[in-house]
């Protein structure tokens, strides 16, 4: 029976943010009011065991979750945040609740299992300047070379991070990272290719160079972004592919060959092109001009070209424990007070678990998570 006198009620708040359920959905589901479950959430008050029970069962965890020290819950200016002005003070409390339930889980899983060590050399970074070199400092430091980086992801999870998706918490979060013990990164994954990887990218200079600074201002979001562009190309790679030197022509047939090589967008392609001084003024802005007109703002020619990446470290470790020890995961579901369904909610590993849950002839009530996930997307 779980001790009703030890409720936590933040851990009931970041239980409902990451269901992606609000205050007022969940008060109908348990037959209460949406003040009732807020006065749970920020207050001492203590639920009765029936409402316990039926919460949990929402939430898809144990009565006792509740009850469990999350440890220190991760802040909203402990997360590196892009787009921060154009995200919803919602969204950035779902990213921060799911933020502190996988670091959560990423501490228990360290138990169970022997992960990569954190490999992200710490650089000063306050300029430009500082983050072109650190570019250069890290492409030495994991002995990348100077040519096409093929999988991104597998190079920050050879470092250690672990890599994650948000889900459907938010369209207008690109991504987010977070350094405490071990990083991790956050994608969002309905992204194409060459955005995926600049913000894989972006993510490893606020990991190198950002620690302990709040970013999300235009400063650090610069460096950032001029890191990224040039750790996927750097600039003497560009400056020996793109050969054409006319002052009136952009060749396309070039910069796009430079696209699907690099894995970089043709729009960061040109603007790097106008830094340098490869193309004039004037054909830079007839090259945005051109990119709007065609429709290439978001979605270029050639993205799907490039191979979209995937999450492999956090998944194949979840396999790996679930093919050995069964159902419970080695007791890290028990652990952490949580269901199946949690787990694959907030590890984004549907396509992984499931079948291999299906196999082990789990309970319905296991599997009904795609269902759900179905219907909330009808909704």
């Amino acid at each position: 029976m779980t001790d009703k006198s030890s409720f936590n009620g933040n851990n009931l708040r970041i239980a409902r943010l990451m269901s992606g359920i609000s205050l007022n959905e969940l008060g109908e589901r348990v037959a209460t009011t949406r003040q009732y479950i807020h006065q749970l959430e920020t207050t001492n008050k203590i639920p009765t065991d029936e409402l316990l029970d039926a919460l949990a069962y929402e939430l898809n965890v144990d009565p006792r979750f509740f009850s469990i020290k999350l440890g220190n819950q991760v802040q909203e200016e402990e997360c590196h945040f892009r787009k921060l002005k154009a995200t919803l003070v919602s969204s950035r409390r779902e990213c921060a609740a799911h933020a502190t339930a996988l670091n959560k889980l990423i501490e228990a899983l360290e138990e169970y299992l022997e992960l990569p060590d954190v490999n992200f050399p710490q650089l000063n970074i306050s300029s430009l300047a500082d983050a072109e070199a650190a570019s250069i400092e890290c492409r030495k430091h994991w002995k990348l070379g100077d040519g096409p980086i093929k999988n991104m992801i597998r190079v920050v999870e050879t470092a250690g991070a672990i890599v994650s998706t948000f889900g459907n918490i938010s369209e207008k979060i690109d991504a987010l990272s977070l350094n405490r013990n071990r990083p991790i990164i956050i994608l969002n994954m309905t992204k194409n290719a060459p955005r995926i990887r600049m913000d894989i990218s972006h993510e490893i200079l606020h990991i190198v160079g950002h620690n302990g600074i709040e970013t999300g201002d235009l400063e650090t979001e610069a460096q950032a972004n001029h890191f990224a562009s040039h750790f996927l190309l750097p600039q003497a790679a560009l400056m020996r592919e793109y050969t054409s030197r006319s002052t009136t022509r952009i060749d396309w047939n070039r910069i796009y060959s430079i696209k699907t090589k690099w894995g970089i967008s043709a729009k960061a392609i040109v603007y790097r092109l106008n830094q340098y001084s490869l193309i004039s003024p004037s054909q830079y802005r007839t090259a945005n001009i051109h990119l709007s007109k065609t429709g290439q703002t978001k979605e270029e020619r050639f993205d799907d070209v490039i191979s979209k990446d995937l999450p492999e470290l956090l998944p194949t470790s979840l396999e790996l424990l679930l093919k050995t020890y069964g159902r419970n995961f080695g007791g890290l579901l028990s652990e952490l007070g949580i269901k199946a369904g949690f787990l694959i909610r907030l590890t984004q590993t549907e396509n992984s678990l499931l079948p291999i849950l299906d196999e082990l002839n789990l309970p319905e009530n296991i599997t009904s998570f795609s269902a759900y996930k179905h219907t909330r997307s009808l909704a």
